[in-house]
């Protein structure tokens, strides 16, 4: 997000003047649409901004040929799209890249499906886009109804990154109603486990707000005021869940989750210690109601 909080915390990691570029950012796209290198270079005042595409239909050594870039970078972002592309990168030599930023003290992150993609559990959107009708997705009234469902899948070990243990994130939360269907993914993958030990987090952003986890894991919301469009974002919610009593093909999602909900720029949350700022509550998703929530308004 081209925010002017978001490129001052970015230039104070490199400890930069305000008057100085510094910083050689790489974005990695795998479609079309929007070009962020003009707003990038000019507010961000990096050194240098490179905007990469490699389309779904580049081959593995086709996408490898990026990696040179990567390494030579300070931060590396995923552009928006669908998640599915970028999972099909796993094991790479790009994706070694990316890793080897972060190992060097670099920043490591991503918008909307480049979010999506950040947790040890990643929703892939692979088995939805080869089940579903051109550009449908997993919505929560479907996921509620039956979390066992054929359309969701799971990529794991993409990245390992320490504050995001145990952890899937979700993007255009509030927006777009997504707390039934995190809630679904959580349940479905401890059940499966596929992360370790007994609880499963969720880490979720809504549409025009950012996280900006620091080196010790502390994660601080920014988001804009309002979106161009009239919306106004809700901030982030950090959930936690155990193990659903009934999740079995057919039925629907009964899931209590402990959520803490970062609301206003500045707020702060531990995401290793698991504690921060934020107003705590519960939220039980029951897929045999209409809506599914209890209280009715998850996103408070």
């Amino acid at each position: 997000m081209p925010h002017a909080p978001v490129f001052a915390w970015l230039r104070a990691h490199f400890i930069a003047p305000a008057s100085a570029r510094a910083g050689n950012l790489v974005i990695l796209k795998a479609s079309g649409g929007r070009d962020y290198s003009d707003d990038f270079y000019r507010e961000g005042r990096f050194a240098s901004v490179r905007e990469v595409l490699i389309p779904p239909c580049a081959s593995r050594s086709q996408a490898d040929r990026a990696a040179p870039y990567v390494e030579r970078a300070d931060i590396v972002l995923f552009a928006g799209g669908d998640q599915a592309n970028y999972v099909r990168w796993k094991g790479s030599k790009l994706i070694a890249a990316v890793k080897g930023v972060y190992a060097r003290g670099g920043i490591v992150g991503g918008g909307s499906a480049g979010l999506a993609i950040q947790g040890a559990v990643v929703y892939d959107s692979v088995a939805a886009d080869r089940i579903l009708p051109d550009d449908e997705e997993v919505h929560t009234a479907d996921a509620v109804r039956n979390p066992m469902e054929r359309a969701i899948s799971f990529t794991t070990n993409l990245f390992a990154w320490p504050p995001l243990a145990n952890t899937i994130t979700d993007t255009h939360f509030a927006r777009r109603d997504r707390f039934g269907r995190l809630a679904a993914f959580m349940a479905r993958a401890l059940q499966e486990r596929l992360v370790n030990g007994d609880r499963i987090y969720g880490v979720a952003v809504d549409e025009d707000a950012v996280l900006l986890v620091d080196s010790t894991g502390v994660a601080t919301l920014y988001q804009r005021a309002r979106e161009e469009g009239g919306y106004v974002p809700q901030g982030a919610w950090i959930l936690m869940g155990s193990r659903s009593r009934r999740l079995r093909p057919g039925l629907p999602l009964s899931y209590t989750v402990e959520v803490t909900h970062l609301q206003h720029n500045g707020a702060r949350y531990n995401l290793p210690a698991k504690k921060g700022g934020g107003r705590s509550y519960r939220v039980t998703v029951n897929g045999s109601r209409t809506p599914p929530y209890t209280p009715a308004d998850p996103y408070r």
